[in-house]
This record gives C-alpha cells, structure tokens and sequence, in this order.
C-alpha cells in the first residue's frame, strides 16, 4: 500500500515555513535584550561592543587580584615575572577604550615584579598597584578622564570591585 501525498505538498511546504516562522520568532523573543521592540543594527552594535568591554575589563580585575595576591605574599620573583609577563601579554592589546585601565595596570604588574626582585620597595608596588585597582573600578559611566581623583573609598557611588590592599 501505498501514500500518494503529492497533492498535499504545497500544504507541507506552507507548514513548514509557518513551524520555522514560529521558531525564529520564539528565539527572537526570548534572546532579544531590549524587550518590547527589537533592535536596530547601531543598537546591536553597542551591545557587543558593551559586551566586549565589560568582559576585557573582567579580565583586568582578575589580573589585579592576582597582583594583589602576590604583594600580600613573601616576595618570589619567579612567580611575579611569570605574573607579570602574562599581564604585559593581556595588556598588549585590546579595546580603546580600556587603554588607560591597560597602561595602569601593566605599570603595577612591573612595579610588583620589581618589588618581588627587591628592586623598589613595598609602598610604591603598592602605591601602584592602588592606582591600576582605582581605574579598574571606577564605574564606566562617570566620564571620568584619567586625571580624576575619585576612588572608592571618597564616592559610594563607585563600587570597589577589587578587594582593597591593607596598608602596612
């Protein structure tokens, strides 16, 4: 026995196209972030380039941590040349925007480096340290230019995303 479904054919293609029709739009709306309206190609755009930096700058506070790490510690220069060699790499490249942050950081990662040789000592790797922790934490909505003096400690209104050094 045999089905002919030929004649049904244009109706299989017609629900096919609907089935597929309903399932972009169901993962339309569950992945479009604005809500209510979808979003045009700039707004698109923003939204990974926003994606893009919160997540460099993820990488940088993790980085940061781990300076911290090293001067709450003894000093051993293996371990901060290695530390320090893999921020230089981080910091080598990346968004425009965060080139300050970078630049900041890749000093406090030479400048923990050093203090692990014995080359300048605990208050100025310190010193540097605080700095690359301060702009890594500021808010990036504040427009705040690289010569700013808020911190953390001064505004509630900026988080202290990293954990703070206790001054010795």
């Amino acid at each position: 026995m045999e089905l002919d479904l030929s004649d049904y054919r244009y109706h299989f293609i017609a629900l096919a196209i609907l089935l597929i029709l309903v399932v972009f739009g169901w993962l339309g709306s569950a992945y479009t972030p604005a809500g209510e309206k979808p979003l045009t190609w700039s707004e698109w755009q923003v939204m990974k380039a926003r994606r893009a930096y919160l997540k460099e700058l993820a990488e940088l506070q993790v980085a940061a941590e781990s300076l911290t790490v090293l001067l709450n510690n003894r000093p051993d220069p293996v371990r901060a040349q290695l530390v320090a060699e893999n921020i230089q790499r981080l910091t080598g490249k990346g968004l425009p925007a965060l080139a300050y942050q970078r630049g900041k950081l890749a000093l406090a990662a030479q400048a923990v480096s050093d203090w692990a040789v014995g080359a300048i000592d605990h208050q100025t790797a310190l010193k540097a340290l605080d700095q690359a922790i301060q702009v890594l934490s500021l808010e990036p909505s504040l427009d705040l230019t690289p010569g700013s003096t808020l911190d953390s400690r001064n505004n509630p209104r900026i988080p202290a995303v990293l954990p703070r050094i206790p001054r010795h």
